[in-house]
């Protein structure tokens, strides 16, 4: 027997109905038991292993930010070593001058503090014992000549008022000239009177024994020594940094040097200390410590000696007994930078570590393993709780679905039986309407209209074919518009990317002091990457390039305002004020009306074509490759962390200095080539490319290098789609001797 629509959806309707009424009440039953046991043990097991992971990750969590505030600490105490040892360096470069042209300076004399008044910061003058019963004009000559260093020394010394600090010159001949600042148990600056020279101090003083004049000879470089005492009774530790000086014919004529008391790291590494259970230290290359929050104990500092130079090693900590505190000693002394665990007295601690490379120290912190685990067991508790509530709540819940899975497939039951008879006669007749109207109008009638009035979703299926033939209509009649202003968008496109690249210089100098080559190719249409180079003189070179933030048309735009303003910059401020005024100014002037908080990351740098000197100042770039072709070994250049341009106006920018000898090589890149993604999404990565470097030839002519590590990276790369700009430079100094 045929049936119809009509009965075909009651029968349907009913029987599905029926169906689901009887599974579910079947099943209902049997399967509440089941679900309620297997639903309390996987919650419980749920909660369980929740709460470890998250106690774990808080852990990790917290002991990397451990780490962290290690490492910014140490950085903070290295950036001090590093300014007195730069300090130590001027102090000698003026030494060296002054002895290699003795014929620009006068012979001057200073006091002696054995038979003359010496004022606070006045340079003065000691002979050591071997050489003062018997001074020759020789001596006395080279001392009136070093003499002349007074006025820097005292210059110097304008940094440290309000500080315990010397400046201080020793000759290999036995003499010494000394600049101090010396406060009084109240910070008050009393020369004569915190200063107690006892004669046989001065008489027994003899600058080539102590060890900042040992160890900058030894090194033949500047050093920066462990704490020393000053000569006086009593005398407080001093940090040194020192470094030689030398004659004009190149011998060795005497160490220079600054230094200044400990007391100012003890302040800051108490400052750092925020938490009452912590401990902070730093450990010097011998295992031993030389700073402490501690005045007491096993991590206090070890001043049992009065010459701090002659430790005897007993305070090793990698000498300790308890084995994790030894193996950490060990990581630090190594310059090792982590955050491991260690016991002490039973307790259990976590000890965060990072080096100090100006000194080869480490600074450490310690901290109770009970401080670090409060915050996670406290979320440890919650999550628990909530976990218990959740599962109560499940099981409430559960119950009521159970009830309603036999009330409700009752009352659907008895709806459906009503509805369905009236529903699907009502549904049937439009049905054919629109068949018809649809047959009609796809035979390509699209004037037809249909009109079915049902109050649902078939009157909204026909209103919506009668709105298809009207866009259908419209389309076409848009579709030869669009498509003609998509040809003009493309061509004003191309128009762009040829004017992009005309502002990219493309004659590259045959000169034969310098090569350059370079090549740049978008991501897009038109890109934010560029290069540049142009004579600032006929012996400088400034070489640049940038990566705009973002693609496409802005970063085209900023791009040109860059490259013009920092050619205009160079081209003004460079001979008068050097390099890194010039990238000042130029962020200053990018800064203006950057409403839409754009900027570009640049590697600026000159180049004398003559000393092979180059200049750089690098802005939030990639680190360049150096080429040394005396080692044919390339290598990252090293370059300060300074700000972006464009963002932030009155920001300084620190500029670097290196030396480039004939075959020296530099290669510049954007982030589009070490950032440049495969189909897996893996980057091409700094080390795959500094690796490539090392496996190619350098010493080939630039533009076949340049390809060779475009295709490396495409040979990473593969069939992805490029994902960045990517601009390479390369610079080859051939000049020199």
């Amino acid at each position: 027997m045929k049936l119809n629509i009509h009965k075909k959806v009651l029968i349907l309707v009913l029987g599905a109905g029926l169906a689901t009424f009887l599974v579910l009440s079947v099943f209902s039953y049997y399967g509440r038991g089941v679900m309620q046991k297997e639903m309390g043990k996987m919650s419980v097991e749920l909660g369980e292993k929740s709460a470890t992971y998250t106690t774990e990750l808080l852990t990790d969590q917290l002991k990397q930010t451990l780490g962290e505030l290690a490492e910014a600490r140490a950085q903070f105490i290295d950036r001090q070593m590093s300014i007195t040892r730069e300090q130590a360096v001027m102090l000698a470069n003026a030494m060296t001058e002054i002895f290699s042209h003795p014929e620009n300076f006068l012979l001057k004399d200073l006091p002696d503090p054995r038979t003359d008044p010496v004022q606070m910061g006045q340079p003065y003058k000691i002979f050591a014992p071997d050489v003062r019963d018997k001074l020759t004009p020789e001596i006395l000559n080279e001392l009136a000549l070093a003499a002349n260093i007074k006025d820097f020394m005292a210059e110097l010394l304008r940094d440290y008022t309000g500080y315990n600090a010397t400046a201080f010159v020793g000759g290999e001949k036995g003499w010494y000239i000394c600049s101090r600042l010396v406060l009084d148990e109240n910070g008050q600056t009393d020369f004569n009177k915190t200063v107690a020279f006892s004669h046989e101090r001065i008489y027994e003083f003899d600058p080539r024994k102590r060890p900042w004049y040992i160890n900058a000879k030894r090194a033949n470089a500047p050093v920066i020594s462990d704490l020393y005492r000053t000569i006086e009774k009593g005398g407080y530790e001093q940090i040194g940094a020192s470094a030689p000086f030398y004659y004009a014919d190149g011998r060795l004529a005497g160490v220079a040097g600054l230094d200044s008391s400990n007391v100012d790291l003890y302040e800051w590494i108490n400052q750092v200390n925020t938490s009452g259970g912590d401990i902070n230290f730093v450990l010097n290359r011998s295992g031993e410590i030389i700073f402490s929050t501690q005045s007491e104990g096993l991590f206090a500092v070890n001043n049992s000696t009065d010459d701090l130079t002659s430790r005897t090693g007993e305070h090793d900590l990698r000498l300790n007994a308890e084995e994790t505190l030894a193996s950490a000693a060990k990581l630090m002394v190594a310059g090792e930078q982590g955050v491991v665990p260690v016991k002490l007295n039973g307790e259990n601690f976590y000890i965060a570590f990072a080096p100090i490379p100006e000194t080869g120290w480490s600074f450490g912190m310690i901290v109770s393993e009970t401080e670090v685990l409060k915050t996670t067991e406290t979320t440890r508790y919650y999550f628990l709780e909530q976990v218990a509530k959740l599962q109560n709540q499940m099981l409430n819940d559960q119950s009521h679905i159970d009830n309603l899975a036999v009330i409700v497939p009752v009352a659907l039951l008895l709806i459906l039986f009503v509805m369905s008879t009236n529903l699907s006669r009502r549904f049937v007749k439009p049905i054919h309407a629109l068949t018809d109207g649809v047959r009609e109008i796809s035979s390509g009638n699209l004037d037809k209209k249909l009109d079915i009035r049902t109050d649902d979703e078939i009157e909204h299926l026909a209103i919506c074919f009668n709105a298809m033939t009207d866009e259908l209509k419209t389309y076409m009649a848009n579709l030869t518009k669009v498509t003609a202003e998509r040809e003009r968008i493309a061509t004003e496109l191309d128009v762009a990317a040829d004017i992009q690249r005309g502002l990219l210089p493309k004659d590259f100098p045959a000169r034969n002091d310098v090569e350059l080559f370079a090549t740049m190719t978008p991501a897009k249409e038109v890109g934010g990457d560029f290069y540049d180079f142009y004579l600032l003189d006929e012996t400088h070179l400034a070489i640049t390039v940038a990566d705009v933030s973002g693609k496409g048309i802005p970063a085209a735009l900023f791009m040109v305002i860059s490259k013009t303003v920092l050619n205009n910059f160079a081209a003004s401020f460079y001979k008068q004020h050097g390099l890194a005024p010039v990238v000042a100014a130029a962020n200053e002037q990018l800064c203006a009306n950057n409403d839409a908080m754009m900027f570009v990351t640049a590697f600026v740098g000159v180049l004398d074509l003559q000393s092979g000197e180059f200049v750089y100042v690098n802005a939030g770039h990639n680190p360049p490759v150096i080429y040394r072709a005396e080692t044919n070994h390339c290598d990252f250049l090293d370059v300060k962390k300074n700000f972006v341009l464009g963002p932030m106006d009155g920001i300084p920018f620190v500029e670097q200095r290196i030396t480039f000898k004939r075959g020296d090589l530099i290669f510049l890149y954007t982030d589009g080539v070490t950032e440049a993604l495969n189909v897996a999404d893996e980057e091409y990565l700094p080390d795959r490319l500094i690796d490539f470097m090392n496996s190619t030839d350098c010493t080939i002519d630039l533009q076949t290098l340049l390809k060779n590590v475009r295709g490396d990276v495409s040979k990473h790369v593969g069939d992805a789609d490029q994902s960045d700009d990517i601009t390479m430079f390369a610079l080859r100094f051939n000049g020199g001797k």
